[in-house]
């Protein structure tokens, strides 16, 4: 027995516990011990339900958030640190576990240095965690590989366990060992960029590919793997590309009888086998992967991405969530915005510099981020950078935990959706990092797909970014059984340090009907078995929570010793001042609501507007501020001047016909440099529906947050909400108000946010429920003028109406 392994012999039974629900999500984790090996496991689970029940013998279940950065820590004795970053609704949240032990905890007495409780074996760790950022304090350090032998192909000869990458795709291998920043040299001048090592042991195959030919003909291009480093203070920046291919796919294809995996042989990282959950349909990929290709950088790399767009009948944009996009407005992905969609055949490149922090991207074009085109961006900084780093060891490619729902058909089987099969969009199953088992709910059988597997080794802290990327899902709550979380950072903005039992997260969809799935994954320690030796628990568990982050009756006009809102949190990072004014120099009221068509007002001859059939069987589309966004015929930021004047409007210059169902191009105009505050209102008034809100281009200051304190206001609406604002009754604290990229508003609540309007360009701000979406709840932001952009790319793509006249002989 191992000293790693024999520190864990006082390890008790935890329990992480996710599941979704009309109320929440939960995922469930126990922590088992082996009596025989002496090693832990943990089955990763995620549950979707129509309601909460309860099982008194898991008596201390912890909850967690979507969207979010966690920090595990595999202590010798009782001690686990966890930091969770949640996303998607795209919120990102890191927290870490309180010690139960009565050491002082590192990031309890704030030392700089890591746990020595246990030796660093740093070969074996790199080959089985895939290392990229460690502590700098940290005690033993990272060997520079072996050069390898290259072969006329330019990849390495090595060991069977050195990690494959699949081409130009940025996949990481969970058991593979990466390249630690020692094996590039450094270089004097700041402002270089480094060239790739020619006899990088990771270099791809097979250079017939369009990602491989193109780092072939360009030295300067860094591969992925190359990116995904660890970041050191002063490091030139590289240019770090990425060759995504998009294309038609399927679940368990002719690829996987190749590959042959089931649930006790893992994929190997060439194989194209897509297993999702295990059940047969029809997908889109990008680089034959679900998710798709992960984006690791550093702070100041230049990133370029290659999408290549092989569906057949189908144009697609990728949006890059949570990068601000400061001087590459014209990249950020959204259709008819920023960009033409990437018609069949065509490859678009987009470019861009990311902002720290935890994101993801997806493709921004109808259905299709539901149907699999969605991926992890994780955009690192040195150590001194971040000031919770403290907190954990290690920070690795391989710790990532992107969370979708999945369904077991397209996503246009269900827009504008049914009246009597498959009613609304409740998805069937849910992913772990793409991967997962379903248990049909009428005959039993259970698919025998491998799970997901996270590899830790004890005694050392561990940051996991966790990436939400429901299209349409409840809130998700998230526990660990008999420790406190410690919230560290909320989209990727780190924030002074909370301690909570409960993370509750939203991401739009409010009712989930009855299904239940249930969803594993493994958290295993190195040197321990490779699969669990007991049989997969299941769960039927109630939701104790404790102190609530982000409590659902969204009180948080008030100090409470049961709940913590998000606009609470404070931000460990200098504010502008003059977001903290009283007074903005930009302020704007945004309702927000459906308008429900009747039947004979919906089906007129020769009208043809968009619906949605709600899960209660209601036609609907989205209105803010009385207005349905319609796309204009072309990109603002590229063709603006070619686009009818009459096809904007906004609240205050609503065309003079436009019915209760006015549609247009919803935009408002905004002075650069500004300071803004939106206050957005939810006149929707569904319970347990709230509404996740995205704004493009900027991340913004939680300033408030809440419902009416007038107790005489049932439901909130415009009117009250200028009326609460007049009397200074709308919640707002000045005190380092978080930053965000993302904020659910309460159902019957409201939000206030601040951003100063510092990035010109034309950015989208809408809702990120994907079905609300496309029936309308947007609008853009125009911040400045078109004189304030960088000039049009040369030869950036076009596209517009074409109407010419009529010839009459």
């Amino acid at each position: 027995m191992d000293s790693n392994s024999s520190t864990l012999q006082s390890a008790k039974y935890r329990l992480l516990h996710f599941e979704t629900s009309h109320k929440d999500l939960r995922v469930i984790i126990p922590l088992r011990r082996d009596e025989t090996n002496m090693n832990i496991y943990n089955p990763f689970t995620i549950n979707e339900m129509g309601r909460i029940s309860t099982n008194s013998s898991y008596k201390h279940p912890t909850i967690m958030k979507i969207k979010i950065n966690f920090i595990l820590s595999a202590k010798a004795k009782r001690k686990e640190i966890m930091k969770l970053e949640s996303s998607k609704t795209s919120t990102k949240l890191d927290f870490a576990e309180e010690d139960q032990t009565p050491a002082s905890s590192f990031w309890q007495s704030h030392l700089a240095s890591p746990s020595t409780s246990a030796p660093f074996d740093a070969p074996f760790f790199s080959a089985t965690h895939g290392i990229v950022q460690t502590h700098p304090s940290l005690s033993g350090s990272i060997p520079r590989p072996v050069p390898l032998t290259s072969n006329s192909l330019g990849s390495g000869s090595s060991s069977p366990n050195k990690a494959a990458l699949t081409a130009g795709s940025g996949y990481l291998n969970s058991r593979g060992s990466l390249p630690s920043s020692a094996r590039y040299p450094s270089l004097a001048a700041s402002n270089t960029v480094v060239s790739p090592n020619p006899r990088s042991p990771f270099r791809h195959l097979d250079f017939s590919t369009s990602a491989t030919a193109e780092l072939r003909r360009n030295p300067a291009l860094s591969a992925p793997d190359e990116c995904a480093r660890a970041c050191r203070e002063g490091e030139p920046p590289r240019i770090c590309y990425y060759h995504f291919t998009l294309e038609y796919y399927t679940v368990l294809g002719a690829a996987c009888q190749v590959c042959t995996p089931n649930a006790t042989n893992t994929v190997w990282s060439h194989c194209q086998c897509v297993l999702a959950d295990g059940v047969e349909r029809g997908i889109l990929t990008a680089n034959r992967m679900i998710p798709g290709p992960s984006i690791q950088v550093c702070e100041n790399d230049k990133v370029v991405i290659d999408v290549e767009n092989h569906m057949e009948g189908m144009e697609v944009t990728i949006h890059w969530h949570g990068i601000w996009q400061r001087g590459s407005q014209y990249y950020d992905g959204v259709p008819f915005v920023t960009q033409c969609p990437i018609q069949q055949g065509n490859t678009f490149r987009y470019q861009w510099t990311g902002n720290a922090g935890t994101h993801f991207w997806h493709a921004h074009t109808g259905l299709q981020k539901l149907d699999g085109l969605y991926g992890s961006i994780v955009v690192r900084q040195p150590p001194s950078r971040d000031p919770n780093s403290h907190l954990y060891d290690f920070d690795l490619t391989t710790h990532i935990m992107l969370i979708s729902d999945w369904l077991h058909e397209d996503a246009a089987e269900r827009y504008p959706g049914r009246l009597a099969v498959n009613t609304g969009q409740d998805p069937e199953s849910l992913l772990i990092n793409g991967k997962g088992q379903f248990r049909d709910p009428n005959t039993g059988f259970m698919t025998n797909t491998p799970l997901e597997i996270f590899t830790i080794t004890p005694g050392r802290r561990y940051r996991f970014r966790m990436i939400n990327a429901f299209a349409s899902v409840c809130p998700a709550q998230v526990t660990i059984e008999g420790h406190n979380l410690m919230v560290i950072a909320t989209d990727g903005e780190p924030v002074h340090p909370v301690e909570v039992n409960t993370i509750i997260s939203f991401s739009g969809l409010g009712e989930c009907g009855i299904r239940r799935a249930q969803q594993l994954g493994v958290l295993r320690y190195a040197r321990g078995p490779y699969q669990p030796a007991s049989q997969p628990p299941t769960y039927d568990v109630g939701l104790p929570q404790g102190v609530v982050m982000n409590p659902l009756d969204a009180q948080c006009n008030r100090q409470r010793n049961d709940a913590i809102c998000v606009s609470q949190l404070k931000s460990a990072q200098e504010i502008d001042r003059g977001i903290l004014s009283e007074k903005p120099d930009v302020k704007i009221f945004l309702p927000f609501r459906f308008y429900v068509y009747r039947p004979e007002e919906l089906f007129q001859p020769n009208t043809y507007n968009r619906f949605l059939v709600a899960p209660t069987g209601d036609h609907v589309i989205s209105l803010i501020d009385e207005i349905s966004y319609l796309s204009a015929p072309a990109p603002l930021t590229s063709q603006y001047n070619e686009i009818n004047p009459e096809q904007f409007c906004n609240g205050d210059n609503r065309p003079a016909d436009c019915g209760p169902n006015c549609m247009c191009t919803h935009k408002i105009d905004i002075p650069l440099n500004a300071v803004v505050e939106v206050v957005l209102v939810d006149e929707v008034q569904q319970p347990n529906l709230s509404h996740p809100f995205h704004l493009h281009g900027y991340g913004f200051s939680v300033v408030g947050i809440g419902r009416s304190p007038d107790m005489t206001v049932k439901k909130i609406n415009l009117k009250h909400a200028l009326d609460l604002d007049r009397r200074g009754l709308l919640n707002r604290q000045y005190n380092l108000p978080p930053t965000k990229d993302t904020i659910a508003v309460p159902n019957n609540g409201y939000v206030v946010l601040r951003f100063r309007a510092d990035n010109p360009g034309f950015w989208l701000f809408h809702c990120h429920f994907l079905f609300h979406i496309v029936i309308g709840m947007n609008l853009i932001l125009q911040v400045g003028t078109n004189a304030d952009l960088p000039p049009v790319p040369p030869g950036f793509p076009t596209c517009g109406d074409h109407t010419p006249p009529i010839p009459i002989n």
